[in-house]
């Protein structure tokens, strides 16, 4: 008896030793069963080694036994394209504590907001997801079922994508009859992950099919879409069919893998794109033109103000829907404001100020520049576009390059006009 509390101890005291060998530079998740921190592994002389990620799953919350599958699976030596590293796994007290690789890159969530939802993004993006999972499913057996696939979960990098955050995730066990632990996001988990059935590949395909209308909608699957079959002007029919059955409510309904899933998609992508655009077959069978000096400038200006716009937007991203609403009714009344002032001094200027000298249709002609060349484009690009997109889907949204250049527009357009009416004499 004492033997095996001293090995417990031992083991204890090892946990506390390993724990403060980290330094913690961010708390990216807390609650009651589950913390998740970046970390920096702290050397004796000093150095730091990092950023990984530390997460502590409490004993009795049933999370993070996908971990030590996977710890397993890399002890081994295996590596995976799409999943994280695990590099440590043990127990400290009461809790699990997991080590792994830290992935930079950017959320599906924030991908989809900055390059708008589009077939061409669903059909570079998708399949890869596709993959991730595919990995995750063909790569263990027992299968590996995620059960928590949402935008926030992929992570895109400049050369590849990851899944993240396997808290929920389990084998699949065919002597099961439900899951023991009822989780996941209302939204993109299927029915049987909330004690209608046992989990399998098929609850992963379920999500996938609704990462696939977010990326063509960046509308979020909720019950308004369900009950429409998932129609909306910007996913072709093809497409939608394809949804459909992937987020059927019964699994048997669905496909049986995730790799059909995909295949399926990509024949109906390519299909939806020969139709859409006939030449462009053409189009790339063609030889390569170069265009002329000055139209390189162009692109790069182009490029720059796209770069510019997407840093003022990327923030918006993390901003909640309502408060996105409440910004766009503040901008909105802001700008009626503003029309209110540039109509009183175009029509009864204060007698004192310099303007008041001026002719009716030059002030009229001044104060119409400035609110609608230069103020309007600016509320135009500091608007949160969501709202509006998602009253009015099939209203076409411009992209973040024209939303900069429609500020540089305005400023252009004020001082030709400004210009002409001073030459002018009017």
């Amino acid at each position: 008896m004492n033997a095996i509390m001293s090995e417990q101890i031992s083991r204890y005291l090892d946990s506390l030793a390993r724990d403060d060998c980290y330094r913690v530079d961010a708390v990216l998740k807390k609650s009651a069963f589950e913390t998740t921190e970046r970390v920096w592994f702290k050397g004796e002389n000093g150095s730091e080694q990092g950023p990984y990620i530390r997460k502590r799953f409490q004993d009795d919350s049933g999370l993070g036994s996908a971990y030590g599958i996977l710890h397993e699976a890399h002890m081994q030596g295996r590596r995976f394209m799409h999943i994280p590293c695990v590099l440590d796994c043990y127990q400290a007290g009461e809790q699990r504590v997991v080590i792994m690789e830290y992935v930079g890159g950017e959320t599906l969530n924030d991908v989809v907001y900055r390059c708008d939802p589009s077939l061409a993004l669903a059909t570079d993006l998708f399949p890869r997801i596709c993959d991730a999972l595919i990995e995750l499913h063909e790569g263990f057996s027992p299968p590996l079922i995620h059960r928590d696939l949402k935008p926030s979960n992929v992570i895109v990098s400049a050369s590849c994508v990851f899944l993240i955050d396997f808290g929920i995730a389990r084998e699949y066990k065919t002597d099961a009859e439900s899951d023991t632990c009822h989780f996941g996001t209302r939204g993109f988990a299927p029915p049987e992950q909330f004690g209608y059935g046992q989990t399998d590949v098929r609850s992963d395909v379920y999500a996938l099919g609704l990462l696939l209308f977010f990326c063509l909608t960046e509308r979020m699957p909720d019950a308004t879409a369900r009950g429409a079959s998932f129609a909306d002007a910007r996913v072709p029919e093809a497409i939608r069919r394809i949804i459909e059955r992937a987020a059927a409510f019964d699994p048997a309904a669905r496909y049986a893998t995730v790799r059909e899933l995909k295949e399926e998609f990509q024949q109906a992508a390519s299909a939806v794109a020969a139709t859409s655009v006939p030449s462009a077959v053409a189009a790339s069978s063609a030889p390569r033109v170069v265009p002329p000096a000055h139209l390189d400038v162009v692109a790069v200006v182009r490029n720059a103000l796209t770069r510019g716009s997407e840093i003022l937007r990327k923030p918006i991203s993390k901003v909640p829907f309502a408060a996105g609403v409440v910004w766009d009714v503040l901008l909105l009344l802001t700008f009626l404001l503003f029309a209110a002032a540039s109509v009183s001094v175009a029509v009864a200027p204060d007698p004192n100020e310099p303007i008041a000298s001026e002719t009716l249709a030059y002030r009229i002609v001044g104060s119409a520049s400035l609110l609608f060349f230069v103020f309007a484009p600016v509320i135009y690009a500091l608007r949160d576009r969501r709202p509006i997109s998602r009253v009015f889907p099939k209203l076409p949204q411009f992209s973040r390059g024209i939303d900069a250049l429609l500020v540089v527009a305005g400023f252009i357009a004020l001082v030709v006009v400004m210009c002409v009416l001073e030459m002018t004499g009017v």
